[in-house]
């Protein structure tokens, strides 16, 4: 089909039930199993740095909103060595092949190419997500340069009966978070732990409590493991998307972190973290237990997964191309639950 005349307009906050169905829409006829929330996006959008009301648009066709675009800006610092422009959208099904997202892709990469001033490493790259099974996204994106890079597994655990664990090591205790008392040293094992795996950028202390604060966080579906020195050492960090559960019929519960430092792995905390993440989504009712891996995770995170019972469930994959500076280690791909990408 020939291209259409389209309106592009700056994103409103007015237009966030617009977006969330957008998404919805567009992933149910697309069979992909995912989609969102209110709730999800609007603490996504509203993140600090986000400012969706200067990085983010819709293109409306006689003014009826077909699709949407956004760009957002992951700093990275001396320790990674780059950074990462993501990007974001949807073309509802009806509208393809029409233009649209090859305009709204063009976009995008033109408002990337303007946040690289607020990048201070030398390398920058553009970073986008598609799951395996969106062909035509994949030639969307390999049309401007971006190759696969990374492979993710969303993976699904919906057996009757929950694993026993080994428990934790000689020493070492469980707790549930605590409002007042844990927002800060979560965060520290958050970002600590997570520094060694393929393309981590810094997660602020501003950008954890506004998550933790606006997202669909619930302390009691947040563990922390202390060593014997009374060390915080590792957390699993569990999440229930109640308007997406409804949405989608059916009793969903997400491990959305699992991270222990590296100098206490090895010793079965990660095993006792997830049954015990597990168990407690369980017991608030979750019959379908996901979580999503890096398929290349240097911890073992996927045969541990695998151990206990997770399945595959679907395939996602990063792709990237650099827009500043020389050879360097990837940018990190969005895994579990990638709510906006194409």
């Amino acid at each position: 089909m020939k291209d259409v005349e389209l309106t592009r307009r700056p994103f409103s906050w007015d237009d966030l039930p617009t977006v969330v169905e957008l998404i919805n829409r567009s992933d149910a006829e697309d069979g992909l199993e995912r989609g969102t929330s209110e709730q999800l996006l609007r603490s996504q959008w509203a993140a600090p740095g986000a400012e969706p009301t200067e990085h983010a648009f819709l293109v409306d066709v006689e003014s009826t909103p077909v699709g949407f675009g956004r760009v957002d800006l992951h700093p990275g610092d001396e320790a990674t060595g780059f950074s990462k422009v993501q990007c974001f959208g949807r073309v509802l099904p009806a509208w393809r092949k029409r233009g649209i997202g090859t305009r709204i892709m063009a976009e995008c990469e033109r408002r990337a190419w303007e946040r690289l001033e607020e990048a201070t490493t030398e390398v920058v790259y553009l970073e986008a997500y598609a799951d395996r099974r969106q062909k035509d996204v994949a030639g969307l994106f390999a049309a401007f340069g971006l190759q696969p890079a990374r492979y993710f597994f969303d993976m699904t655990y919906d057996g009757d009966v929950i694993p026993a664990g080994p428990g934790l090591p000689v020493g070492y205790s469980a707790r549930t978070f605590s409002w007042g008392e844990d927002e800060e040293v979560a965060w520290r094992v958050l970002d600590t732990a997570f520094r060694d795996h393929w393309g981590h950028t810094p997660l602020s202390y501003e950008h954890w409590l506004h998550w933790i604060r606006t997202g669909p966080f619930e302390d009691n579906l947040a563990v922390l493991v202390e060593a014997p020195d009374g060390q915080t050492v590792g957390l699993c960090l569990c999440f229930i998307d109640r308007e997406a559960n409804a949405r989608r019929g059916r009793e969903e519960g997400w491990i959305d972190v699992l991270g222990v430092l590296k100098e206490h792995r090895r010793r079965g905390i990660g095993r006792a973290l997830l049954v015990e993440g597990m168990q407690r989504l369980r017991h608030r009712g979750c019959t379908h237990l996901l979580l999503g891996v890096d398929t290349e995770n240097p911890t073992g995170a996927l045969g541990l997964y695998e151990s206990v019972g997770f399945e595959e469930w679907k395939v996602g994959v990063t792709y990237q191309k650099r827009l500043r500076g020389g050879a360097s280690g990837g940018a990190k791909g969005v895994s579990g639950c990638p709510t906006e990408s194409f």
